[in-house]
């Protein structure tokens, strides 16, 4: 019984620890202020913005509807807000802005950020089994190609896909 009791303390601590944003491994838990890092190339995605810095605090200047989403050194990049199970991406310390596919979404579609609106199509995403991040109902998933962040369709194996 004693050592049941000092044990508990422990595992308290554990349970609420908040997990550390690495790049070098894939995410592996839905949590606040995380990089979303592409396995190909060893880039972050983020808004556009060269270094200008959009902090997970608030403290950095607010992104605008139509803001483009890129891929850019991790150092600097944007940390986001990913939902357990399937829902928006938001901008860490901008929540009110979710990443966004656009209307149609399809292969080589661009990446922007707009105002949030839970459970708009091209706003709701979730992480699939295999490291991926999807389109929740569709057949895209986020893609790191040749000119950079796009969605692309889905295809298991694909590494552009891998997160």
């Amino acid at each position: 019984m004693l050592y049941l009791l000092s044990v508990l303390p422990l595992l308290a601590t554990l349970a609420s620890a908040k997990p550390i944003m690495n790049r070098d491994r894939p995410i592996v838990k839905r949590d606040s202020t995380q990089l979303i890092y592409a396995t190909r190339d060893n880039l972050c995605l983020s808004l556009e913005g060269g270094n200008t810095k959009y902090f997970a605090d608030g403290t950095g200047p607010s992104p605008t509807d139509g803001t483009p989403v890129v891929s850019i050194d991790c150092d600097s990049a944007t940390v986001w807000n990913i939902n357990a199970g399937s829902g928006s991406i938001t901008v860490a310390g901008h929540e009110g802005f979710a990443l966004d596919a656009g209307s149609s979404p399809g292969n080589f579609g661009s990446l922007k950020v707009w105002t949030s609106y839970p459970g708009l199509y091209q706003q709701t995403w979730y992480y699939t089994g295999d490291h991926r991040i999807a389109i929740t109902g569709g057949d895209q998933c986020l893609d790191e190609g040749d000119n950079g962040v796009q969605t692309y369709q889905c295809t298991t194996g694909n590494t552009n896909q891998s997160e």
